[in-house]
């Protein structure tokens, strides 16, 4: 009698990868927006975004030899990525040795400010996303080039 198994999390969490621009070209899929945050072993020290492709400008970034990893999230708009590197921004700056000096631009056309600055609580915020920041690295494992990543 053979039982099922299941996988269960009690939270999302964040994975990442060696800083290698091949390892970047082969994992983060091409054409999406998204944003990055750059790694020194396991303290990020740079996030940024890209409204356009962040396999791209990940994988040219000028700090990415400086990053012995990297994490990643694609997404859905321009919009959505800027305030995801917003929050990270905002969190990350009070907890950690952030490089960005300069607030993340907006993207062009967004009338509306960073729903973070605006909150005047970033202590609470930080509070709130600690667990879902958490980091964890993965060792180099092969990587299929061929593979394909699905939009979904």
């Amino acid at each position: 009698m053979s039982k099922s198994a299941e996988l269960v999390f009690d939270e999302p969490r964040q994975m990442a990868f060696l800083a290698t621009p091949t390892v970047v070209r082969t994992l983060v899929p091409p054409g999406w927006a998204g944003v990055y945050m750059l790694l020194r072993l396991d303290a990020p020290f740079y996030v940024g975004r890209s409204d356009n492709c962040v396999q791209t400008r990940l994988a040219r970034h000028p700090l990415l030899p400086l990053a012995t990893h990297v994490a990643w999230e694609t997404c859905s708009s321009p919009v959505q990525a800027y305030r995801l590197e917003s929050a990270w921004f905002h969190t990350l700056r009070l907890t950690a040795e952030l490089t960005n000096q300069i607030h993340p631009a907006r993207p062009a056309g967004m009338p509306n400010s960073c729903p973070f600055c605006s909150t005047g609580d970033c202590h609470a915020w930080t509070h709130l996303m600690r667990r879902s920041l958490e980091i964890s690295a993965v060792s180099p494992v092969a990587v299929d080039p061929t593979a394909t990543v699905a939009k979904t």
